[in-house]
């Protein structure tokens, strides 16, 4: 079974026990863990998510590190060069958690705020996947080789601009980071509603749900979009295995803070946790053969 865990970063999550818990957690054969900072969470925490997964990537070897960032304040740009260098420093093990929702913090950080509603905020976000997507993608196989003698390391004529333009956004691009090892991050978004399985679930790889409703909103949108149920880590196998099974999900994310991380991977290796040999995240999710990268597999 895939199983995935959301890791909830508060006020006493110390390096030293987010490193243990990953490790936990990867050990239990959990194909990524998904890093929840102060944005997602409104408690405090001394860590930033992305920047966080720059450093378990040197402390783990097979977990997948998935960032949650922002697919409604920020660039695109920003957020896509980050990304492809956490892929680089993890071996083509990370992922992106689209958020589309904020603590407060945040939202006062930033000067935008849709005045139209949900809808407006969803097609925004997903508007910064397609961006962040198309910069990914901005290199064609093969645009890089380094040339000691010449001292070039890249082939301008395969480096394309993307020339987005939108009401929200104006992205020239190409991307300055050469393709990662996985070409781009594995795309996760929490799914809540049916109208954002309606926007999300297309735009990205996993659509995280509550319930077997959700689930199915979610295959209907794109029945290529692998579906996970999210359980608390307090739940007895069996009834987490039936929950699943009801929702006909692919496999489960499981809630948990650095305290819970334990029990945690107790649970991923009572359901039998499974990682797809391959060596990147998009491989451990089964995903290595479907996972597309601006029409190209990744």
């Amino acid at each position: 079974m895939i199983i995935t865990a959301q890791l909830a970063l508060g006020p006493d999550s110390t390096l030293d026990a987010v490193e243990s818990a990953v490790r936990g957690l990867e050990a239990a054969g959990v194909a990524a863990v998904c890093l929840l900072d102060a944005a997602d969470t409104g408690a405090a925490s001394p860590f930033e998510s992305t920047t966080l997964c720059g450093r378990l990537a040197s402390t783990t070897s097979e977990i997948g590190l998935v960032a949650a960032n922002s697919a409604l304040y920020g660039f695109p740009y920003h957020l896509a060069r980050r990304l492809a260098t956490v892929d680089h420093f993890s071996d083509g093990r990370s992922g992106w958690l689209l958020r589309t929702g904020t603590a407060a913090s945040e939202q006062s950080a930033y000067d935008w705020r849709s005045t139209r509603g949900r809808t407006a905020e969803l097609h925004r976000a997903a508007e910064y996947a397609e961006i962040a997507l198309e910069l990914w993608n901005s290199w064609e196989d093969g645009a890089q080789y380094p040339d000691k003698v010449t001292g070039d390391y890249k082939d301008d004529s395969r480096i394309h601009a993307i020339d987005y333009r939108s009401l929200a956004f104006r992205v020239e691009g190409p991307l300055d980071v050469p393709p990662s090892p996985q070409r781009r991050p594995v795309l996760f978004a929490e799914v809540g509603t049916a109208e954002e399985a309606g926007y999300l679930a297309p735009a990205v790889d996993v659509a995280l749900v509550p319930d077997a409703a959700l689930a199915e909103a979610a295959r209907e949108a794109d029945p290529t979009t692998l579906v996970l149920l999210v359980l608390p880590v307090d739940i007895p196998a069996a009834e987490a295995s039936r929950r699943r099974t009801e929702a006909a999900a692919a496999g489960v994310a499981l809630e948990c803070s650095t305290d819970t991380a334990d029990a945690a991977a107790a649970l991923a290796a009572a359901l039998g946790a499974t990682r797809a040999p391959g060596g990147t995240l998009a491989a451990a999710l089964g995903l290595a053969e479907t996972l597309t990268h601006g029409g190209r597999a990744a």
